[in-house]
């Protein structure tokens, strides 16, 4: 049985337009390219410096994470698993309820330095839908996103990037001024919406597999 991750799990949980479906077209395409990469090992991303930049940083911005609380994290690690979903969060604050995920923001431009922009930015990208997979998986009433800037490794420098403005513009602007916290409590909603459309999703994926392995064979 297919399961399905946490970060892709918003672009299959839509409302169809036409009566009587399931899933909705871009759902089915979310579907037919994960089943691409799962096949073949194609995929259509494979990151840039952005994303470079925030798996370099990630446990930099996981230990400012804990100092803005009083605490202590590191990278939680322990994958988990139900019968729909699977995933893994940034860090496990258990004794707070508490899960949060950090993100590394290119620059000032990509950075969301007001909470309106934050709160766009992360149902934008699904980040809503992912908290909620992962207090359903971790049974946590609470996620927080911490969104921070960093000056920029200058290892992920070009000629064309500005070095003032994503190194030294950044570590002139005091770090509570370089952080945007976005808070999602649980919902049972979102998370009774993931169980009811999941299942068509992995009949869907199942029908895409069977239909290679018929060609293959043929």
């Amino acid at each position: 049985m297919k399961l399905f991750r946490a970060s892709q799990v918003y672009k299959l949980i839509g409302s169809p337009k036409t009566k009587g479906e399931s899933l909705t077209l871009d759902a089915k395409k979310a579907i037919r390219e994960i089943a691409k990469q799962d096949i073949f090992g194609f995929s259509a991303f494979l990151g840039n410096k952005y994303t470079e930049k925030g798996i370099l940083l990630e446990d930099m911005a996981i230990e400012h994470s804990g100092l803005i609380r009083d605490r202590f994290y590191t990278k939680h690690t322990g994958r988990l698993s139900n019968d729909y979903i699977t995933g893994e969060c940034d860090v496990l604050d258990k004794d707070n309820n508490l899960i949060i995920d950090t993100k590394c923001s290119w620059d000032f431009g990509s950075h969301p330095c007001f909470k309106d922009e934050a709160i766009e930015k992360v149902k934008k990208a699904g980040y809503d839908v992912q908290m909620q997979c992962y207090m359903w998986l971790y049974d946590m009433d609470k996620a927080e996103i911490d969104f921070w800037l960093f000056p920029c490794p200058r290892e992920l420098l070009t000629r064309f990037d500005d070095d003032y403005q994503l190194i030294d513009l950044v570590e002139q602007t005091d770090i509570k001024d370089r952080v945007t916290t976005v808070t999602i409590a649980r919902d049972e909603k979102v998370i009774e919406r993931i169980k009811e459309v999941i299942p068509h999703a992995q009949a869907y994926y199942d029908v895409l597999c069977e239909q290679y392995e018929t060609e293959v064979l043929f």
